[in-house]
């Protein structure tokens, strides 16, 4: 080639016999290194199952002829470590080797590896993301931000993941158990065997922007925990409270029995005189059941359902008019009983034991206040079932049918 072809042209560096000889007696060293370095530790796991075996056999040859404790001392005094390379001995070690072996045999007391069943990755921003939108804007939990974002195809993380990130974000939060606190009484809790055996009901006192003071009664099945009915009204009488029962007995069908508290719309203060409320229960055969006076718990479906509704709804929005709230609780309410995992139920949704259906759902469909996030490509696809339509037949279609009697039908006013 001329000397007007080779200009620009980068001569390759030049490779020498020694060089080459010389990478390669490196790479053999530190191969070799690599190999004594699994060797001895591999010997050492050798020698430490055998030093313990010699620690049990001791052990136990000082048990069959002397008390236990006395024997761990005597054991430990020979066998005490004298150097750092020595293997440790205590006494909490020596009774699990005993036990180990008497388990599971002398190979139980060879080293296992220290290597993690589970690696962790590290959370995306973009979960991270929805983790908080999800914790602004509806109150949950770490463990039930968890599972949503499991159920959802989102993401698999623990609720310890969740509330370290809490943490890393600077959200405040507040640990507590599932279980409620018992308060010294022994509380037992039941629940129904099918749905429409048990309903409960109850008010929920509430105020619009402007400070006028509205109710929100509402009524939940007591085995699926499905809000069967929310309905705003602005006087709290029990006419109201009849409607509203009315109008959740077409919908949904009868009950067995109703629980309510106290209240003079549920109940007299004259005795063996009912209330319009009771009328309507005693006309359609449907059994009516109080909880003792100033013990809320009696009825705490009913209770659980609006400290919910409180804390994921009413005290994240206001609403100007009545018209407003009422249909932010009915939006609510489809979130609810449709897409919302319940953990009394080990996370199914209230539909699933409700009507036997188990809707589909995926990334951040359903969620209330997140309509334009689900709709957002880049926060990943979304899309659910559509919400079950209840009607007075819903619920036989998880029963047999000689359990229900829609005689009552043509008997509500």
């Amino acid at each position: 080639m001329s000397s007007v072809a080779q200009k620009g042209k980068k001569r390759k560096p030049k490779v020498s016999k020694r060089l080459t000889m010389g990478r390669r007696r490196a790479a053999d060293i530190a191969r070799r290194a690599r190999r004594r370095e699994q060797d001895e530790v591999q010997r050492r796991g050798v020698r430490q199952e055998r030093f313990r075996a010699k620690v049990v056999r001791y052990y136990r040859g000082l048990r069959a002829r002397m008390p236990e404790q006395e024997a761990i001392e005597k054991t430990l005094e020979r066998w005490r470590p004298t150097e750092p390379w020595h293997f440790p001995v205590s006494a909490s070690s020596i009774r699990r080797w005993h036990r180990q072996v008497a388990a599971e045999g002398w190979e139980s007391l060879r080293g296992q590896s220290t290597r993690p069943h589970t690696i962790h990755y590290q959370v995306s921003e973009q979960v991270v993301g929805i983790i908080f939108m999800l914790r602004t804007m509806l109150g949950w939990g770490g463990h039930r931000i968890a599972r949503e974002l499991k159920a959802r195809g989102i993401a698999a993380v623990t609720g310890q993941t969740v509330y370290r990130i809490f943490d890393r974000l600077g959200l405040s939060v507040q640990r507590y158990a599932l279980k409620g606190r018992s308060d010294g009484i022994a509380y037992r809790r039941y629940e129904k065997q099918r749905p429409n055996q048990q309903w409960h009901i109850d008010v929920k006192e509430t105020a619009l922007s402007d400070g006028t003071k509205v109710y929100i009664c509402i009524l939940v099945d007591d085995y699926s925990r499905y809000a069967i009915a929310a309905v705003v009204g602005v006087a709290f009488t029990t006419d109201w409270v009849t409607l509203v029962v009315q109008g959740a007995l077409r919908r949904a069908g009868q009950p067995e029995e109703i629980v309510s508290d106290n209240g003079r719309q549920f109940i007299s203060v004259w005795e063996e005189v009912l209330t319009k409320f009771g009328r309507l229960l005693a006309d359609l055969g449907i059994a009516h059941r109080t909880c003792a006076p100033y013990y809320p718990q009696g009825n705490g479906k009913a209770e659980a359902f609006i400290h919910t509704l409180e804390r994921e709804l009413l005290s994240r929005r206001s609403f100007a008019t009545v018209e407003e709230l009422q249909a932010g609780v009915e939006q609510y309410l489809t979130f609810y009983n449709n897409y919302r995992l319940h953990s009394s139920l080990e996370w199914q949704t209230p539909v699933s034991r409700y009507a036997g259906r188990a809707l589909a759902v995926r990334g951040l469909a359903g969620l209330p206040g997140l309509e334009q996030m689900a709709a957002s490509p880049c926060w990943g696809a979304s899309g659910c079932d559509p919400p079950v339509v209840i009607t007075p037949q819903t619920a036989t279609r998880v029963l047999p049918l000689e359990q229900y009697d829609p005689v009552w039908a043509g008997r509500i006013g």
